[in-house]
């Protein structure tokens, strides 16, 4: 019986690694399904980001335009130095802490420069705060000795790149601590306008307020005689200011919605652009990205086909192999036991006519020191070789002449 290749894989063999293959794709279909659906909450996303679709998020107002089909949306993943402003263009910069703005970068002020004097109108909404505002002086004496030096020298190196909001746009922050408080946290108040063509009252949820240092600025709205929405001429453009950004999230949109006011929010521009950029999430092309823009879908296709008739061929033959090309069993290692490995081996390294002398010789080499046997054994040995090689030159009977020594030295081990 011919034994079995050893290139031949059982079938057993190949059912595991196909078994294998569907674990691991049913693995990598879960992982993507749990991060599909954590995505597609949003929660991942920084708060009234318009990619996020909880309480918290902006995407409620963003799918509102998108369904009008009256303007042209989208939204800004680039770096805003790249940005080109138009003169029809609402440009949404939503959700940003008052404390970036203390003070701001010049090349920040540069860009909404050119886009409210270009044409455009800048929408910019903070961070509600609900709770006391703490001064920085404070945070600053809390902090060790060595983090305030650090800042003190990042602050005199960037000294000549920031630029003071109060010079620019002539305006400051406030924090009114005297509201009421409920479970450590300021209830919500009532923020009301003059203005025909607005809300009358709508809900207000942050104690943060501008504090006006230029007539230019009119207030849009006003909380405890504060004004929390304001808006102004600049350049060819508009730029409204917005104290808190709850009255544009899906909870608001939800629960009390104040359509008159996100309509004269945009104005009359067609173009509308929310940022994404500022809450650090930024779109770079790759490699899946040209694929898809270039139509290269094909290219995926073609690997995994690849893939996939590389694992058949290295499993299981294309053709079964014919009779002929079955090695012999002197050619082939069977995995039994590592007996067999070693007499296939001996088969292929030494003729079988020189076999019993290459044995005699190891014999002789490894017990020749031993004075258990005695030195007239290994003379005796070398003639029953001498013997059995004159004796047939063609073949010799490796199994007779292997019996033969072992009579004689059991003989001679008697006598002794």
């Amino acid at each position: 019986m011919n034994p079995e290749p050893v290139n031949a894989y059982p079938k057993t063999n190949i059912i595991r690694c196909v078994l294998l293959v569907l674990l691991l794709i049913a693995f990598l279909f879960g992982v993507g399904h749990l991060f599909v659906l954590r995505f597609r909450t949003g929660d991942v996303y920084p708060a009234y980001s318009s990619l996020r679709s909880d309480p918290l998020g902006t995407r409620v107002f963003y799918e509102s335009l998108e369904n009008l089909g009256d303007f042209t949306l989208g939204r800004n993943y680039r770096f805003l130095h790249s940005l080109k402003p138009e003169s029809d263009t609402t440009f949404f910069y939503l959700g940003t802490s008052a404390d970036d703005y203390h003070p701001v970068p010049q090349e920040l002020m540069k860009i909404f420069d050119r886009l409210t004097q270009s044409g455009g109108r800048l929408v910019l909404t903070f961070l509600p705060i609900t709770k006391k505002h703490e001064k920085k002086a404070k945070l600053k004496k809390e902090r060790e000795p060595q983090k305030v030096e650090k800042v003190e020298r990042r602050k005199k190196s960037k000294k000549n790149s920031l630029i003071s909001i109060k010079e620019h746009w002539s305006i400051g922050f406030e924090f009114n601590q005297n509201l009421p408080v409920k479970d450590d946290s300021y209830l919500a108040l009532d923020a009301v306008s003059n203005r025909r063509d607005l809300p009358a009252v709508i809900s207000w949820h942050s104690n943060l307020y501008f504090d006006l240092l230029d007539k230019s600025w009119q207030v849009l709205y006003a909380s405890e005689g504060h004004p929390v929405m304001i808006e102004r001429r600049f350049g060819k453009g508009s730029l409204v200011l917005c104290a808190d950004s709850y009255f544009i999230s899906n909870e608001a949109l939800r629960s009390e919605r104040q359509p008159q006011l996100l309509v004269w929010l945009l104005g009359r521009n067609s173009k509308i652009i929310f940022d994404e950029a500022h809450f650090g999430i930024y779109k770079q092309p790759s490699v899946s990205a040209l694929l898809r823009h270039y139509r290269f879908h094909w290219v995926i296709l073609v690997l995994a086909v690849m893939a996939l008739l590389f694992v058949w061929k290295n499993g299981v033959y294309f053709v079964p192999p014919g009779k002929g090309d079955v090695p012999s069993g002197a050619d082939v290692v069977s995995d039994k036991d590592y007996t067999r490995g070693l007499i296939a081996m001996l088969r292929r390294n030494i003729p079988g006519n020189e076999i019993l002398q290459v044995c005699g010789q190891e014999w002789e080499r490894t017990f020749k020191k031993d004075k258990r046997v005695q030195s007239a054994v290994f003379g005796r040995v070398k003639e029953i070789l001498r013997t059995q090689a004159l004796s047939s030159k063609k073949r010799m009977d490796a199994v007779h002449g292997y019996r033969k020594i072992s009579r004689t030295i059991q003989r001679i081990k008697r006598y002794e």
